[in-house]
């Protein structure tokens, strides 16, 4: 039996040796992809995302809010031939999600719905038209501040949201028009007397030509839309112009042929742009924003009282704190504040550093400022620092601030070494100096209060809180830059991105009760 095993094994063949990798003697064998197929996929739709995606929680959020003033606008009804509109619901959902990746195009979002899966989901596999998107997003401004107010209602009834400390800021965000479409009164007109040339020569926009293409339609459409453009950039210089002093200024006043009602402003990198200024109300607990709008002036100083009625348009009653910095912590402002009975926390200027800085754009060297002056006989007299004796010449009052004013004598002036420092222009009439002798009563009691430690660590608060949603809506949402032009459309788009960071915070501090123990 032994000899019989042993003959079978001598009668089997060898195996062929085993040819490692990297050796010679052979192709790499590889993978191909096939592209030349067909093939039936099979999608469910629920499970495209998972349960915790955030589209699962906007279209839920979507859905605690009443959605109806979205309707009213509707043409088309159920019994009715038509037909049937987008569900408002859906595209306030779209909106808010694209929003929140950063998307603020109307034809990307048609784009994605073809394969990105959140939005994909929301849309049961089905596009929306990028002109529905278009028009949806600025058509619907009363009921967008509807709906940006219910939020804050939702957000208070779950004890998410406070009034008791508010923190307000401004922020400036890029318009469309370009740097270099502001011109002069000349300039405007003379484009707007070719526009409407271009217009006269296209006829009767009424008449029946069914000749036309569509080409030449939409030339004379845009035809029009310009001459329209146009004539609201003559009508807004006319407004600036009319707000000038001299004729000097009113022809330096400029305005954009594109989007009349954009400003230039200067940014934080130093960039000079049509821009708007976004002034957003957040409030200190979890930083919701509870009030928004535009402003065109670079300026915050005008802003702080239409924010604070932005407050209490959504919530019907006003903020018991505002903190702000020294941008809107003026006078105005402190005595409206006491007027309402608002408890305003803010950084008020130095007078001396305040002084020095109009002296410089005076032309006069900040060390002549009038602090620097010696009062002299009770204040009857001053001295300059080159020895020269001003005598008192009159009392003046000053948005509620008195001021003594005191002049110099011309020959003094004129003699004096530090003339060209101290009093660069007309020497001959001497040198005018105005002290501020008695401030209002409002604001030597605000000044008061903000010398006091623990106000000045209420306000030390107000960079963390309100500077946070302004660096989220522009770095996480990436609204940087206007979709849209004007200043109506664009405070809507601004509504629009506040309105997607609140949901996001809605469903951050959600997430955050859920995952508390009972």
């Amino acid at each position: 039996m032994e000899h019989a095993s042993q003959a079978v094994l001598l009668e089997m063949p060898e195996q062929p040796a085993v040819q490692r990798a990297g050796k010679a003697g052979g192709k790499a064998k590889l993978k191909t992809v096939n592209r030349d197929q067909s093939m039936l996929v099979q999608i469910w739709v629920d499970e495209l995302i998972g349960a915790d995606h955030k589209a699962r929680a906007i279209w839920e959020l979507a859905g605690r809010l009443d959605l109806s003033r979205f309707e009213e606008p509707l043409k088309t009804r159920q019994g009715v031939a038509g037909r049937a509109a987008w569900d408002p619901r859906l595209l306030v959902s779209v909106w808010v999600y694209a929003y929140s990746e950063g998307i603020s195009s109307a034809r990307e979002i048609e784009r994605l719905m073809e394969w990105e899966p959140g939005l994909q989901w929301l849309g049961g596999l089905t596009t929306v038209n990028h002109h529905t998107l278009s028009d949806f997003r600025v058509a619907h401004r009363e009921a967008l501040n509807e709906l940006f107010a219910q939020l804050l209602g939702l957000l208070e009834a779950s004890g998410l949201l406070s009034l008791e400390r508010v923190m307000h800021d401004g922020t400036k965000i890029r318009a469309q028009a370009g740097a270099d479409t502001f011109r002069r009164e000349k300039s405007l007109r003379e484009h707007l007397e070719r526009a409407r040339q271009v217009v006269a020569s296209m006829g009767d926009p009424q008449a029946e030509r069914p000749e036309r293409d569509r080409r030449k339609a939409a030339q004379e459409r845009a035809g029009r839309e310009r001459r329209e453009r146009l004539d609201a950039a003559l009508k807004e210089w006319e407004a600036l112009a009319a707000a000038k002093g001299t004729e000097k200024e009113k022809e330096e006043v400029r305005v954009s042929l594109t989007e009349p009602e954009a400003r230039r402003m200067k940014h934080g990198d130093h960039a000079i742009a049509p821009s708007y200024n976004a002034q957003i109300t957040t409030e200190a607990g979890n930083k919701i924003i509870v009030g928004a709008h535009l402003s065109q002036s670079s300026s915050d100083a005008q802003s702080l009282l239409p924010a604070i009625a932005e407050v209490q348009e959504n919530l019907d009653r006003q903020p018991v704190q505002v903190v702000v910095d020294g941008g809107f912590t003026n006078r105005d402002n402190i005595v409206a504040c006491v007027e309402r009975e608002i408890d305003l926390v803010g950084s008020l200027p130095d007078p001396a550093e305040r002084s020095e800085a109009a002296m410089k754009a005076a032309g006069i060297d900040p060390a002549f400022a009038p602090h620097h002056f010696r009062m002299l006989e009770e204040g009857q007299r001053l001295e300059c620092a080159g020895g020269c004796v001003l005598s008192f010449a009159r009392q003046s009052r000053k948005r509620g601030d008195l001021y003594q004013q005191y002049q110099a004598r011309g020959e003094d002036c004129r003699a004096c070494r530090y003339q060209p420092r101290c009093c660069p222009k007309k020497a001959e009439q001497g040198r005018i100096v105005s002290i501020r002798a008695e401030e209002q009563a409002d604001v030597a009691a605000f000044r008061a209060k903000m010398a006091q430690p623990e106000n000045r660590a209420i306000y030390r608060l107000r960079g963390p809180v309100a500077e946070f949603p302004n660096a989220w809506i522009k770095d996480k949402l990436g609204l940087r830059k206007f979709r849209v032009r004007g200043v109506w459309k664009a405070g809507i788009e601004l509504l629009w991105a506040c309105l997607t960071y609140n949901g996001m915070q809605w469903i951050r501090l959600r997430g955050q009760a859920s995952a508390v123990p009972a």
